[in-house]
């Protein structure tokens, strides 16, 4: 399963080709390609607008690769396995636009993400793992450990 995204905007490379700005604020190129990706609206003006809002995949956030200029806006305190609250073992997910880090300083933990990642994250001391936009995940302890939530954005 792909992570799909909303089209925000257009714009060019330096080789003209088409990029599409997405809502999880990573930059696609979209290309017609017949039979390797069949895009043929992307090459007129009313085919890209009729594509605005509309969703595409985006390989980015399905890699969980961190997007450029990002600023962090919020952080939680440090947890520890005594601390964390129910609702970070729960299933939950970021807001749209909104990345989120586990920042583990001590010990370790797993990020498990729901469909359509479907994966297990280790994360361990001295480390941080990316959380994309609006996908379900949940947290869970492995013994003694601490650690923190940030939350990034564009400004």
């Amino acid at each position: 399963m792909s992570v799909a995204r909303e089209i925000l905007a257009w714009t060019r490379d330096e080789a003209g080709e088409w990029i599409a700005e997405l809502a999880c604020h990573h930059r696609r190129h979209v290309r017609h390609r017949p039979p390797l990706s069949d895009y043929a609206w992307v090459e007129d003006e009313a085919g890209r607008a009729a594509h605005l809002g509309a969703t595409i995949e985006c390989g980015r956030c399905q890699q969980r690769i961190w997007p450029a200029e990002l600023e962090r806006y919020r952080e939680t305190k440090i947890f520890d396995e005594h601390s964390t609250p129910a609702g970070l073992r729960a299933d939950h997910d970021t807001r749209a636009g909104v990345w989120g880090r586990v920042e583990v300083e001590a010990g370790a933990l797993e990020l498990c993400f729901a469909a359509p990642l479907d994966e297990r994250v280790r994360v361990s001391a001295g480390s941080w793992a990316a959380i994309p936009p609006e996908l379900r995940h949940h947290l869970e302890l492995d013994g003694p450990v601490q650690f923190r939530v940030s939350f990034w954005r564009r400004s």
